[in-house]
């Protein structure tokens, strides 16, 4: 087993990472004000949307107050979420109580308890709308576009030689699994660099704006099915290994099983335009879920948060059918995880972090508990990939050619010189980074593979199918001809 974390090597890595969120992701300025009047637009439309349906005026801040007030609702008011909630129980709505207090429900400490309400009602779907409660999705569409707008396009920037520049502070501390966490810089610059918008449909107004500095290119690195190496080696399930290096696309191929058609994987041409397909990113969702022993529930509300409407009902069928599909997580993976708990209270990786789990209790429901149990290595091991990956770059070779701008738990981005081969150069050392074996305790091996991206911003990228100089111009070729479609040749 190699490259065991020890303190001083956290010490060291800390200040890599405030290097990477000191150094910033070049923001095109023209880009977000354009944004930003497309981003009123669509509240403006989704308003309209929930204002017909209630047949009374729905409405974002004072300034646009109704000369009618007595029904309206100002969803920026302080009372604006118990006004709407007030309104939706008269319009016959019933209203999920929230308990914000309990500490099993960690992910609700990120929304308010009015937006969870209306996640869960968007799921419930009280008056069997075909696609979800129109109302509900355009007010949760609304929260959507108000935070990409307030949070990310009007963050505050840095302004080096008249250039705009997203920042961050990474805290390499700041989660029990060894991943890093990031906010808003120590300044008041940027915000959270790992989690920006990606799957949802309003995402790109602020991934678009997030360029490259002059003359270079985004090098986006991946490690692919990051999660599914660990768990397939916790699970000894050895066709899933061997299907992961042969290089078999195991999300698509769980969505195609799921869905009983076909979905584009990874080694298809229409990948480039299938990688933001629905179904895809669904059996991906449906295999984290599976694996980290996710109920219907929580799956339903997880994908309400990302505004899609997914019943209950349908996600418990999604989670039976991935059981089928592969019954080692739960015989193998989560048996395991179960016994270390029972006799040693602790977990450990194969990279020496560990983690003391005390809270289960006899006779007792005991599943939220033992999710978190289930995520710590797969996530520990990814993270500390990273991480050993992110060090070696920064710290092999000469400042100069530092150049990661940005990580995300399983992946950075590197901000380079565009020629192919300066690329092709940062490619290899790349590669040489995260070329690593990890053993786990029933004595498998793994190495996760990478894959990369080339991209003039965060949104519009190309997938490279051969690390090689050929390769590299095909993708630059086929990323100009993509620009070209959207009409985005400028910053």
């Amino acid at each position: 087993m190699t490259n065991r974390i020890s303190s001083s090597y956290l010490h060291q890595l800390q200040r890599v990472y405030y290097n990477i969120g000191d150094r910033g992701i070049r923001v095109a300025m023209l880009r977000v004000e354009a944004n930003k009047l497309k981003i009123k637009t669509l509240i403006n439309e989704q308003l309209e949307i929930a204002s017909k349906q209630w047949s009374c005026v729905v409405y974002v801040g004072a300034a646009n107050k109704p000369a009618d007030d007595k029904t309206s609702v100002n969803l920026n008011s302080t009372q604006g979420e118990r006004a709407l909630l007030s309104k939706l129980k008269e319009l016959g709505y019933k209203i999920p109580s929230i308990n914000k207090k309990n500490t099993d429900r960690e992910y609700e400490s990120k929304f308010s308890t009015g937006e969870l309400a209306l996640q869960k009602m968007l799921v419930e779907n009280q008056f069997n709308y075909p696609a979800g409660d129109p109302a509900i999705r355009a007010i949760l569409k609304v929260r959507e576009l108000g935070k990409i707008s307030s949070v990310y396009l009007n963050s505050r920037l840095r302004y080096t030689n008249n250039e705009a520049f997203f920042l961050s502070v990474y805290n390499v501390a700041g989660t029990l699994t060894g991943r890093r966490t990031s906010r808003k810089h120590i300044f008041g610059f940027g915000n959270n660099s790992q989690n920006f918008p990606h799957h949802s449909s309003s995402a790109r107004y602020f991934r678009e704006c997030l360029i490259p500095r002059e003359g270079n290119i985004f090098l986006m690195c991946d490690q692919m099915q990051a999660e599914e190496w660990p768990v397939s080696a916790l699970s000894s399930n050895m066709t899933a290994l061997e299907e992961l290096k042969t290089g078999v696309d195991r999300h698509s191929k769980l969505a195609s099983a799921v869905f009983s058609e076909y979905i584009p994987a990874k080694s298809s041409p229409d990948w480039d335009k299938a990688k933001h397909e629905m179904k895809r990113y669904l059996g991906k969702k449906i295999k984290h879920a599976r694996n980290y022993g996710m109920k219907k529930k929580r799956m339903a509300e997880s994908l309400a948060q990302e505004g899609f409407a997914v019943s209950e009902q349908l996600c418990e069928i999604l989670l039976n059918k991935a059981r089928e599909v592969d019954p080692t997580v739960d015989s193998v993976f989560h048996a395991y995880i179960q016994e270390q708990l029972s006799n040693f209270h602790m977990l450990k990786t194969p990279f020496g972090m560990e983690r003391m789990f005390l809270g289960a209790r006899p006779n007792a429901d005991n599943s939220t508990f033992f999710n978190k149990a289930y995520s710590y290595i797969p996530q520990s091991v990814v993270g500390c990939n990273t991480g050993f990956a992110v060090f070696e770059l920064e710290e092999d070779y000469p400042e100069e050619e530092r150049q990661i701008v940005q990580e995300g738990h399983d992946s950075i981005v590197q901000d380079i010189r565009a020629e192919p081969e300066n690329i092709l150069r940062y490619i290899e050392r790349t590669v040489k980074a995260f070329n690593r074996e990890i053993e786990f305790h029933n004595g498998i091996r793994i190495n996760i593979p990478i894959e990369f991206e080339l991209g003039f911003d965060f949104q519009t990228t190309v997938t490279l199918e051969s690390l090689t100089l050929e390769g590299i111009k095909i993708a630059l070729d086929k990323l100009k001809v993509e620009r070209e479609k959207i009409g985005q040749t400028t910053f």
